[in-house]
């Protein structure tokens, strides 16, 4: 089949691979791992790529299930706090999940991003204004817009679609220590 998409597994490995080289060891992922959610299946699949490269996992008790809502972020970051393992870092496999995670934290008085860092994905309109401000994975979306519109004409001159894997960008701000420059 003709699919258009980013590249969700190499979006994970950009923001798995910038927690890994700032130091952070513990890196916890919350999101769907099942088929149910192919998106975040992917982005699971990059997190664990990077980890077991870099020697570090994963720890199967910091993975906690949560769809991509601010609620379930939240539910997640409070199960994964009294779990008990420690945990330096969240992968989220959406902004909305990292956003409630980041409530969570707050509530109960951890740090982010001095305690714990998080980096998001999506990079939706509020990530921006976060406090702190969000650490995410951003898709091109305007340029699949036009990659779908050209693969549109070409389908209707009966030309080949290209599959197109869009390579996504990750977008540093303070959720994850580091300094933006933006």
């Amino acid at each position: 089949g003709h699919y258009l998409c980013c590249d969700n597994a190499q979006g994970a490995r950009l923001a798995t691979e910038h927690l890994v080289s700032r130091g952070r060891r513990r890196i916890a992922f919350v999101g769907g791992s099942t088929a149910g959610s192919p998106e975040f299946q992917l982005r699971h699949r990059g997190f664990v790529e990077v980890l077991s490269a870099a020697g570090l996992g994963p720890d199967p008790r910091l993975h906690s299930e949560a769809q991509s809502l601010e609620a379930d972020g939240y539910r997640a970051g409070t199960a994964l706090l009294d779990s008990g393992v420690p945990f330096d870092a969240v992968f989220a496999a959406s902004d909305l999940i990292a956003m409630g995670v980041i409530h969570a934290l707050q509530d109960r008085g951890v740090s982010v991003p001095q305690d714990v860092a998080v980096v998001g994905f999506d990079d939706i309109g509020s990530a921006a204004d976060f406090n702190p401000p969000l650490t995410t994975v951003r898709q091109d979306t305007r340029l699949a817009g036009e990659l779908l519109v050209e693969n549109l004409i070409q389908l209707i001159d009966g030309k080949a679609f290209e599959s197109t894997l869009i390579v996504p960008e990750l977008v540093v701000r303070a959720s994850c220590g580091a300094r933006s420059a933006s």
